[in-house]
């Protein structure tokens, strides 16, 4: 990048930094851009948000349409506007309420188009993509100058005088030990590869194996076997849970009084947001949907484990740990991804600005601001969204309502002690 690109005078050799740089254009950091431009504290001057993808959202459209997901499993409440009726009122002015899909003893859902459709609006309204700079960063280190940070991307530099990380849930999907020493060609893929098609992925000739017991892996292999012969394969009996954790933890008082009254950093904070997440669970609607495919004899559902797996001219020659051998296999592994903290970025940003870190690798936050912590107990510029706000924000960190509370304590950082709001989270129009 040479200084007289359209970053020049926010660069090492320009004078003035950009307000607010969010490193990730997924959900979270759009949802960010947005309440930040929205409450007039950043203008689009101020803001950068760093997305290597050339749209934002990109990532999550391409992990939708990877699993078969077809309704969010949050209410139309959650979404990346401000308003919370935001996207039911686009619906009814797009004579769209039928993509609110009905949901027993719970708010309505949107289908994925509908909520697309309404992110979509919001950015071209907000005009956020002229926040966009499409590159990727590869360290945060200080400049030198005051408290001001330097943003390192593979398209030049940036500096900032605060830096938010939203980067998802991690970098590499999680792959079991029976599957690495398969040869790269072998009929084994991920999910979370970016190069997994499930449309190619159906075309295959012999059996296919989902491995996995969550919802992602539920609605994969619902999708398959509309095309293709599949098994659900999960190690456990498949539970079911509306939602990712009881819907109290939205409210941020409840927050504080179960999470931010123990010791930042510790264990016992990550026991008990694990304990109140309901991981590896499917929704009631993605249960009728794997019973609807079973009616259809596209799909059977086996408890078990892959014990080994050897790769042959036809496919996989799979052995399960109950003995049974499965031929001419194709395995898609829905095992979800690599902890956050192992992020190459994290660390790499934690070392070059000194902060500290808790137990297993997570940041160590202010409670209030979310700002990561120093190592000599001081307030960074740094911040943080997404899974790896789960100490201070809770078992809905990485859901949108987590993105929608690290903006509000954003906002209210920045316009200082006292000005922070605490709304209610609404389930339906009184």
């Amino acid at each position: 990048m040479t200084d007289d690109g359209p970053d020049a005078d926010h660069t090492s050799s320009g004078r003035q930094p950009y307000e607010c740089v969010i490193i990730g254009g997924g959900i979270h950091g759009t949802c960010l851009a947005n309440y930040l431009l929205a409450e007039g504290e950043y203008s689009h001057q101020d803001l950068r948000l760093v997305e290597p993808r050339e749209q934002l959202l990109a990532s999550f459209v391409a992990k939708a349409r990877q699993c078969g997901l077809r309704t969010l499993r949050s209410t139309f409440v959650q979404h990346i506007d401000t308003e919370p009726f935001s996207l039911e009122s686009f619906a009814e002015g797009a004579g769209r309420e039928d993509e609110l899909v009905s949901t027993e003893n719970y708010p309505n859902r949107p289908t994925r188009k509908l909520f697309l459709d309404h992110a979509r609006s919001v950015i071209d309204r907000r005009r956020i993509e002229e926040c966009h700079r499409q590159s990727r960063v590869t360290g945060v280190t200080r400049t030198g100058t005051g408290d001001r940070l330097e943003v390192r991307t593979d398209m030049g530099t940036l500096e900032a005088r605060r830096v938010v990380l939203a980067i998802g849930l991690g970098s590499s999907p999680t792959v079991p030990t029976w599957a690495t020493s398969l040869p790269d060609d072998a009929p084994l893929v991920h999910v979370w590869d970016d190069e997994f098609d499930p449309m190619k992925a159906a075309e295959f000739a012999g059996p296919t194996f989902v491995v996995g017991g969550g919802i992602t892996a539920g609605q994969l292999a619902c999708s398959l076997s509309e095309h293709t012969d599949v098994t659900l394969l999960s190690r456990h009996d498949l539970e079911v849970e509306l939602t990712e954790a009881d819907p109290y933890w939205i409210n941020w008082r409840h927050v504080e009084r179960e999470i931010h009254t123990l010791p930042p950093g510790s264990k016992a904070r990550l026991d008990r947001i694990r304990a109140a997440r309901n991981d590896a669970t499917i929704p009631p609607y993605v249960e009728r949907r794997l019973d609807e495919a079973r009616d259809c004899n596209g799909l059977d559902i086996r408890r078990g484990e892959i014990a080994s797996a050897y790769a042959t001219d036809d496919g996989l020659l799979v052995r399960f740990d109950d003995g049974t051998t499965a031929t001419i296999a194709q395995v898609v592994l829905a095992t979800g991804l690599d902890p956050i903290p192992e992020h190459p970025l994290v660390g790499s940003v934690a070392e070059s600005l000194s902060l500290e870190r808790g137990a297993d690798g997570f940041p160590v936050l202010d409670d209030r601001t979310l700002a990561w912590r120093r190592t000599d107990g001081t307030r960074s510029a740094v911040s943080v969204s997404g899974a790896l706000a789960e100490p201070s924000v809770g078992p809905f960190a990485r859901n949108i309502v987590g993105a929608r509370r690290v903006a509000e304590r954003l906002l209210a950082s920045r316009q200082g002690p006292g000005s922070e709001r605490v709304p209610s989270a609404p389930r339906g129009r009184s």
